[in-house]
């Protein structure tokens, strides 16, 4: 099964949203969208800090 790049919106408090990195094989999974922008921020930040200054 792919993995889906972009995270979505959350319709329901049972769905979750998927983001993976472009760059490297990270890839998380949050139970909100803001919460997942936020660990994939940090991701880009920490690991990729030139991508994260693009961002």
């Amino acid at each position: 099964m792919d993995r889906p790049l972009n995270g979505g919106y959350v319709r329901s408090p049972n769905d979750s949203v998927a983001r993976g990195c472009t760059h490297c094989d990270w890839y998380a999974v949050d139970d909100s969208y803001p919460a997942l922008i936020r660990r994939y921020q940090d991701h880009l930040r920490a690991e990729h800090p030139r991508a994260w200054l693009r961002t």
